[in-house]
């Protein structure tokens, strides 16, 4: 092929320049070396020289192979070499990438723009070949294209091998050749028709060149097109010119007829062919394209690293149409793998070789090197899988396994677009990490500023009745002023009720503690409600005294699966705040039932009631709602909060309610228990 003209390689450099929408270019100062690919022999030397360039640079190294339409069919031996040349590149610490298109130089420059490569390291055979049209120098293309890059050439001085020519592999199947002298015996039998209506030689020309265009379109061979061109010029100088059924001419002038069309054929077959090939191209390209972006678009709708692994499962079990088993990675340890199978193969024994310890060892093996392993390669090739490494920035985050039959290869193109999905999955992997870790952090932040309120709340509220208590004692010890009995029966009980009110925060303090270290240990008993009901009215009496509490009466066998002590400290909780938020004389009435599976407890007032918004904030930490009463409003917020958290391990429920015609009603529900024959008797609950 001819060299681009300056004009070309020109347009292309503006292209360049202008980065397409949607291609991310890397701005950071990180050195990124860009080594190419290819089934070269010297390839190896390209690729250990840009390996240690990436060292010696502290550089990120990316090998890239470009597929072109001629390289798409290339030999066994060339592919081979190609997947040494790759795997040689991984073992280096290189990620790999695979771009499609029939113009290398500017496959390169375009990938090497949107990965941000600060230097690229490209082979060159340091001889030529005499050729009457030399190939484009492809280092020298990349230079133009690309100037504000580092371009480093890899000579290579190995001559070729005497004798012995590089060919391409020729695949040309019978029914390919069946439609070539199909075609060309088509264009004869209508070549005589125009012959025999008058027609001139010109016209048949068209239609056998015509015939070489079908020819090439309908064939998969490149060979079947030049066939045809060679063959219509012979038939056309058998059938069509004097002498007829001979080789032979008598024009002068058919000579030069026939080597034009024999040129207007080959170029048409030439050119159809390469349109066939770009149009394959254009097709994986866009296949490619619609698969990463269904990918990302899911992966980035995936809340959590559980569904981002299950759905690259998904999309890896469409790729590939064969089994995926896929490990997640926590803490550098392989857990429990996800395994997908579609109709057609055998779920027992894929089921069966994936829980084989050899193959949990070579995935291992792949966590460890974060190098390819098993089926298809040359560490432990006897598997039943093909593990993967899902590699995030500095981590592994799964390796993933396909399951391949023995001696069994997948394509570039198939490869490129695996690879290219896993890489997906490490992005979506790598941010959610950090989404987990922000997380994290906002929590931390959270939770100190939760402490710092909290220290900052106890120290004030502890101040006050301790300072209540020290200054009454201190009144009664001293005998400053003189008392009378009832006096100093009113400073005993303001002692008394600020120590109950301490004791009670503490209690409140040292339960919520537990439950946050979870240290706590339910003791779950089968216990008569209204027992234990008694027994939290009786704590909280002394409190309620101004306050006219009741309890009513309701089924006496009624029994429920609770924690005794900390069930009392949840009615205690609840009888203390309703004693707080409801003036003096009014009625606090608790009660319960059975509903079904359930032991409903309500604890209903008649004071002012809760307002709608303070009722979806009650139950929160530190949570007070305003008042008018002034100190006997004091308190952190606890206890409501420490309520929901006993009820909810206790399996129920806590809400709270409007009681008409004012007041409010606090709800919870506990785990009904059947009441023995012989309940009232045997002292449940005690």
């Amino acid at each position: 092929m001819p060299k681009k003209s300056f004009l070309q390689n020109t347009l292309q450099r503006r292209l360049l320049s202008e980065q397409p929408e949607g291609i991310l270019v890397n701005d950071s100062k990180t050195e990124r070396v860009l080594v190419c690919l290819s089934p070269s022999p010297s390839n190896e030397s390209v690729i250990l020289v840009a390996s240690k360039m990436a060292r010696a640079f502290a550089a990120e190294l990316t090998a890239l192979y470009v597929e072109t339409p001629t390289l798409a069919n290339m030999r066994g031996e060339d592919r081979e070499r190609l997947k040494k040349n790759g795997k040689l590149a991984e073992e280096n610490g290189a990620s790999l990438s695979y771009s499609y298109g029939d113009d290398v130089a500017l496959q390169i420059a375009q990938f090497a723009r949107a990965c941000g490569a600060t230097k690229i390291v490209i082979g060159r055979p340091n001889y030529r070949r005499s050729r009457p049209f030399p190939k484009s120098d492809i280092p020298q293309r990349l230079i133009q294209l690309i100037p504000e890059l580092e371009v480093y050439i890899i000579p290579h001085f190995a001559p070729p091998v005497a004798g012995k020519k590089l060919k391409k592999q020729v695949n040309v199947s019978g029914a390919s050749l069946l439609i070539t002298l199909g075609v060309l015996c088509g264009a004869t039998l209508i070549g005589l028709l125009l012959q025999r209506l008058g027609f001139t030689v010109a016209n048949i020309i068209t239609i056998y060149i015509l015939s070489v265009l079908l020819t090439s379109f309908l064939t998969e061979s490149n060979v079947c097109g030049i066939f045809a061109s060679v063959l219509s010029v012979l038939v056309f100088n058998f059938f069509f010119t004097e002498p007829r059924f001979t080789l032979s001419a008598y024009d002068p002038g058919y000579p030069i007829t026939f080597l034009v069309m024999f040129i207007a054929s080959l170029l048409t077959s030439s050119l159809t062919a390469r349109a066939k090939e770009e149009s394959k191209l254009n097709a994986q390209k866009a296949y490619r394209t619609e698969v990463l972006l269904t990918a990302s678009r899911n992966l980035q709708q995936a809340e959590s690293a559980k569904e981002i692994l299950s759905e690259t499962a998904t999309q890896l079990l469409k790729l590939m149409g064969r089994p995926v088993l896929l490990y997640p990675v926590s803490d550098g340890q392989l857990q429990k793998p996800l395994l997908l199978s579609p109709k057609g193969f055998d779920e027992s024994e894929i089921k069966k070789s994936a829980s084989l310890i050899s193959e949990r060892d070579t995935a291992n093996r792949v966590l460890v090197s974060s190098t390819q392993a098993g089926a298809t390669t040359k560490n432990d090739s006897d598997a039943r899988f093909w593990y993967l490494a899902v590699r995030g920035n500095n981590s592994v985050h799964a390796v993933a396994g396909i399951a391949m039959d023995r001696g069994e290869r997948i394509g570039e193109f198939e490869r490129g677009l695996l690879l290219a999905l896993l890489g997906e999955c490490g992005v979506a992997m790598e941010k959610q990490r950090l989404r987990e870790n922000q997380t994290a952090l906002a929590m931390a932040a959270q939770q100190e500023k939760l402490r710092a309120d909290f220290l900052r709340a106890i120290s004030h509220d502890l101040r006050t009745p301790l300072t209540s208590i020290s200054g009454n004692a201190e009144m009664l010890l001293t005998d400053k002023m003189p008392l009378d009995e009832e006096q100093k029966h009113r400073l005993y009980t303001d002692i008394f009720e600020d120590s109950e009110w301490l004791i009670n925060l503490v209690e409140n303090l040292l339960s919520i503690t537990r439950m946050d270290d979870r240290s706590l240990v339910l003791n779950l008993k089968p216990e008569l409600i209204f027992e234990v009901i008694d027994e939290a009215a009786a704590h909280a009496a002394r409190r309620a005294r101004n306050h006219c509490l009741k309890v009513l009466e309701g089924d006496e066998l009624l029994m429920a699966k609770v924690d005794t002590q900390l069930v009392v400290q949840v009615l205690v909780n609840l009888i203390d705040n309703a004693v707080k938020y409801t003036p003096e004389g009014s009625d606090i009435i608790i009660s319960a039932h059975g509903e079904g599976k359930r032991v409903l407890v309500s604890i209903a007032d008649n004071g002012p009631g809760i307002s709608d918004e303070s009722k979806s904030k009650l139950f929160n930490m530190f949570y007070t709602a305003g008042g008018a009463r002034g100190d006997a409003h004091r308190g952190l917020g606890l206890g409501l909060a420490l309520c929901r958290t006993i009820i909810k391990a206790h399996g129920g429920e806590i809400c709270v309610s409007d009681n008409l015609p004012h007041g409010a009603v606090f709800t919870f529900s506990l785990v009904r228990e059947e009441a023995l024959p012989d309940a009232q008797t045997t002292g449940l609950g005690g």
